[in-house]
């Protein structure tokens, strides 16, 4: 099995989270790359997403 998997993501989404990798590396004093707030995003919040798939799903129905 692979170590690592892609992952497309639309231009406008990856600007954004640039955009707030920039800023948290200018707070922090260090680098911090956009895929380590993916990284932090799946770790931590991957419930909390499914969670709110389910709740629109329901809803459409």
């Amino acid at each position: 099995m692979r170590a690592t998997s892609t992952y497309n993501i639309k231009t406008e989404k990856k600007l954004k989270l640039e955009k707030a990798a920039i800023e948290l590396s200018v707070k922090l004093g260090k680098p911090i790359k956009w895929t380590e707030i993916m990284e932090v995003m799946i770790d931590n919040f991957q419930k909390d997403a499914c969670d709110m798939i389910l709740m629109r799903e329901s809803e459409k129905k």
